[in-house]
């Protein structure tokens, strides 16, 4: 269950990121986890914050 939550998280951070007007900060303490960890499972964070990298398409919900 904990590796499902952190997934998600990880997809809405993602889905946040690109946004200019949230800042790292904010939707970190929206989340609920601290910035750095952001940075940590986020490889591409910077890229995302510059709007370089396309979203992940998300797998089909059955």
């Amino acid at each position: 269950m904990l590796a499902g939550r952190c997934a998600a998280l990880i997809r809405a951070a993602r889905d946040l990121l690109p946004d200019p007007g949230r800042s790292t900060n904010s939707i970190a303490k929206l989340l609920g986890v601290s910035p750095g960890t952001l940075h940590n499972h986020i490889p591409d964070l910077r890229e995302l914050r510059a709007g370089a990298v396309p979203r992940q398409p998300e797998a089909p919900t059955k």
